[in-house]
């Protein structure tokens, strides 16, 4: 293998190739200030790619970054933004194995993440769901933590279990439940009481004066991951949660209809949504 360092990377590949391309913007995704802590904007930027390879149970592989660097922007403040991806990559077994770095009036950073897998039966897509399925999610939501850490190991341990279908949670349950249902032209509901809330998330919807459940299934960036299971799957999944020690809280169910997301709290139908792109 040839990394960073000659004009092209060279890998050793398996025989398939899982890509996700991520991009972050200063003044779209975060702002700088005097208190920017620019290796957790290189950590974010390298865990929402590699969020994506997780949410296919692909293994993990390289990571090329594109960096553009603007006047405000000092030669330390990008190296340190570097240490960062650099930091996860190594927590996650990746390579950065290249990129490049370019002037530009705004700061961004472009990650392209590259995972593997020997054959296309071990990946997880979003358009399996199909009606019985239960609708399970990993961890606790809302949180969005600073170093998010993308849920690569419980994805490959979760996969051979039986999943029919699987997403990460980076724009936020009432969003990307959607995107399931979509793909797989079925009808998705999640009942919000039953959403496992982060402690910090309570204490926070607290001080805004909202329900919990509506911040935990707003918020983005989680990176948790949302699975659609076979109730046939359902003890083969549990053992695999226990063995792995991965968190799994089941939140909804599958049903037949046009594809849509219906949204519960104790029966009552509300109207919630997470991060919506917009360009």
């Amino acid at each position: 293998m040839r990394g960073i360092g000659d004009d092209a990377a060279v890998v050793k590949a398996l025989k398939l190739c899982v890509t996700s391309v991520d991009s972050v913007v200063e003044g779209v995704h975060f702002r700088l200030d005097e208190h920017t802590d620019f290796s957790e904007i290189g950590w974010r930027a390298l865990a929402a790619a590699l969020s994506d390879i997780a949410a296919m149970a692909a293994q993990t592989g390289e990571a090329y970054i594109a960096l553009g660097v603007p006047p405000h922007v000092s030669e330390r403040q990008a190296l340190e933004l570097m240490q960062g991806a650099e930091q996860l990559a190594e927590q996650t077994d990746t390579t950065i194995a290249g990129g490049d770095v370019v002037a530009s009036p705004t700061l961004f950073v472009s990650v392209t993440a590259v995972g593997w897998a020997e054959r296309d039966q071990k990946l997880i897509g979003r358009d399996g769901a199909r009606p019985g399925d239960l609708v399970g999610v990993t961890g606790t939501l809302g949180a969005r933590p600073a170093r998010p850490t993308p849920k690569l190991r419980e994805a490959r341990a979760l996969a051979p279990a039986g999943l029919h279908a699987m997403i990460d949670l980076s724009d936020g349950i009432a969003t990307d439940a959607l995107h399931l249902a979509r793909a797989g032209g079925v009808t998705l509901k999640i009942d919000l009481e039953k959403l496992p809330i982060d402690e910090r998330t309570e204490a926070c919807a607290r001080e805004l004066g909202i329900p919990a459940w509506q911040a935990a299934a707003s918020s983005g960036e989680d990176y948790e991951l949302c699975v659609c299971v076979p109730p046939r799957r359902l003890e083969r999944v549990k053992q695999a949660a226990l063995r792995a020690d991965v968190e799994l809280t089941w939140v909804g169910h599958v049903l037949e209809g046009e594809p849509r997301l219906l949204l519960h709290h104790q029966g009552r139908p509300q109207q919630l949504s997470g991060y919506e792109h917009r360009w």
